[in-house]
């Protein structure tokens, strides 16, 4: 889908969290299983969800994408989504009660953790109550649904006063908004938050506002691709931006089959991802390359009329099995975190975001803060080091290596360039190892690194790390 630019008349200022914000997307439903499948869709609730919230808290998660809040339906697939909405008045049974929700946002903010809730702004599905009460606040149809009429004024004002109701009551700290992509235009959908967030953040909660497809203070996919010139690619604007690892919409139209975008690359999740300057944003499991089991009730067909409507033309079709693949149905299956490769993945994951928490002074997600640089690198690389720096005399170089085998790297520190001193002596510490080295200037211009091969555990995780500081 078409990246959309779209100004609103008077946003609010992007929250300053977001310098540091990591997201993890998880679908309640399918994130858990108290009841293994349930009727087919997952049996995930808001109660069993918290009670993971220590474990993303361990992971080095601050940030959740609830993708799944209010009363959602089987008419996408034949499972059960929020994107098939039935109304956004009140959380859905399935998942729990208003009081399950409230503890699980309470929860999360104890432990650090902001929560993100889905915002389905195109319409709800046709046998809706709402379209029986207020036939009039709606117009049009795509993917099969009832759109909303954003030239509705009553429409317009109860969207905004549900959404800073939702705010206050259940403490969200924003919204991922699904689409727009109705026949309302991006400008009309947009502008109503303005609105919400300004009343929002003047009551005490100030909120992110995150786009599907198009921007407002992010947007969920900026770049869905892995980098292999982080510096090349640098751009101070906009000031926040995502780095989507996984879209949950891989799959759509296609067969059963894995469609993680990491697996299992720890280069991916470090030189592409953490490290850079682009807020961090993946799906559940993807920390311990889990295996997608895809519900019972998932179908490739995603409903009748698709197969002929303009939608069509953002997934591929594969005739292959009528079995669906869509990762938003992926049921993860906790027990695989005891296999040896997957629990080294998610230990490698952890230290990757620790290592990142830690130095937050640098590695963080402020563009309109952040200095960074192309090292040079003998032999050529693949993926051109970074070295990402400060005015107090701090850096962090980042050496990818996205090939199986160990490979050294002589690499030329540009002090020059960075406004540092090319005489006397620098400490250099191993932020993977700890080791600490005292390195003369000169030595900087030739400094050896060696890169142990991605996808496998150990010292490195497929690229290494030196934080430097003068002295």
């Amino acid at each position: 889908m078409a990246h959309i630019e779209v100004k609103t008349e008077n946003p609010t200022p992007s929250p300053q969290w977001l310098k540091n914000a990591v997201i993890y997307e998880l679908n309640p439903k399918t994130f858990t299983s108290p009841d293994g499948e349930g009727s087919g869709s997952g049996s995930g609730t808001f109660r069993s969800t918290k009670e993971k919230l220590e474990y993303l808290k361990e992971l080095g998660v601050n940030t959740i994408w609830l993708a799944g809040v209010t009363q959602g339906s089987e008419f996408f697939s034949g499972f059960w989504t929020v994107y098939a909405m039935v109304t956004p008045e009140y959380p859905d049974e399935e998942l729990g009660s208003v009081e399950e929700l409230k503890e699980l946002v309470n929860e999360a903010h104890k432990l650090g953790i902001r929560v993100i809730a889905e915002a389905v702004t195109h319409g709800v599905i046709f046998e809706s109550p709402l379209v029986q009460k207020h036939p009039d606040w709606f117009r049009g149809s795509e993917w099969g649904m009832a759109d909303f009429d954003y030239s509705n004024s009553k429409f317009r004002q109860w969207w905004i006063d549900l959404w800073i109701k939702n705010t206050i009551e259940f403490g969200f700290d924003g919204y991922r908004l699904d689409g727009p992509n109705g026949v309302s235009s991006f400008e009309q959908v947009l502008s109503v938050w303005d609105e919400i967030a300004w009343e929002c953040r003047n009551k005490g909660h100030e909120i992110v506002i995150m786009g599907e497809n198009s921007r407002y203070h992010i947007r969920q996919c900026d770049r869905d691709n892995f980098s292999h010139d982080m510096a090349a690619d640098f751009s101070p604007n906009p000031q926040y931006a995502t780095m989507q690892i996984s879209c949950h919409d891989e799959g759509i139209l296609m067969g059963e089959g894995n469609y993680y975008a990491l697996r299992g690359s720890r280069f991916k999740f470090g030189y592409c991802a953490v490290f850079g300057y682009n807020i961090p944003l993946f799906m559940a499991g993807e920390e311990f390359n889990a295996n997608v089991h895809c519900v019972s009730k998932l179908q490739k067909k995603i409903y009748d009329g698709f197969e002929t409507s303009k939608e069509i033309d953002f997934y591929d079709d594969n005739h292959d099995t009528p079995a669906g693949g869509w990762l938003l149905g992926n049921r993860l299956n906790w027990s695989e975190i005891d296999l040896p490769t997957k629990k080294e993945m998610l230990e490698d994951c952890k230290k990757i975001l620790r290592i990142r928490n830690e130095n937050s002074d640098l590695l963080h997600y402020d563009r309109k803060a952040t200095n960074i640089l192309s090292t040079k690198c003998i032999p050529k690389s693949g993926s051109t080091p970074y070295i990402r720096y400060n005015a107090f005399g701090q850096a962090i170089l980042v050496v990818g290596n996205e090939g199986i085998e160990e490979r050294d790297f002589v690499i030329k520190i540009p002090l020059n360039e960075m406004g540092w001193k090319e005489e006397g002596e620098y400490k250099i510490t191993n932020l993977w190892t700890n080791e600490i080295k005292i390195v003369r200037a000169k030595n900087m211009k030739c400094l050896k690194v060696t890169v142990p091969g991605d996808y496998n555990a150990g010292e490195g995780y497929g690229h290494t790390v030196l934080k430097k500081f003068a002295r």
